[in-house]
């Protein structure tokens, strides 16, 4: 298995564990106004999803974007090092979700350029959840005997 499929892998699991949070903060806890799958959708659709394929399909694109995410967590840890590596996968975390919850505003795209404090609050809470999940699991592979075949 080499680094990105590791990264990827990583991503994934993070991404899984990131929409059970988001999920459970929108509908049971509901802090947020709109999930990471809505932002998926309106990326894909340009709306929210209408119907259960469309949540489907988004959903999946989102845990996708979440392994490549991963894919690039991957890389950077072989610059900068693994020391302190849940710390650095919070950190990844909450700045990838800054840059990616930054562009919508910016180019103001409807439903997701005005959000609520709530909704960045849980999605950060997400972000910091995805990045350690992220760092321990592609720790956990990298150190696992015969995964680690390639760096």
């Amino acid at each position: 298995m080499d680094r990105t499929f590791r990264g990827a892998i990583a991503g994934i699991i993070g991404g899984i564990i990131m929409d059970v949070w988001d999920l459970i903060s929108y509908h049971f806890l509901q802090i947020g106004s709109f999930r990471y799958l809505d932002w998926a959708a309106m990326m894909i659709y340009g709306e929210p999803p209408e119907n259960i394929y469309e949540t489907i399909v988004s959903l999946i694109t989102q845990v996708l974007w979440a392994g490549f995410l991963g894919i690039i967590f991957s890389f950077i840890l072989i610059k900068i090092t693994s020391r302190g590596y849940l710390i650095k996968g919070a950190l990844y975390g909450f700045i990838a979700s800054f840059i990616i919850f930054a562009i919508p505003v910016l180019f103001k795209v409807p439903h997701l350029d005005q959000t609520g404090p709530n909704t960045q609050i849980s999605h950060f809470i997400g972000a910091i959840i995805y990045g350690v999940t992220t760092a321990a699991v592609l720790h956990w592979l990298d150190s696992t005997p015969g995964v680690k075949n390639k760096s």
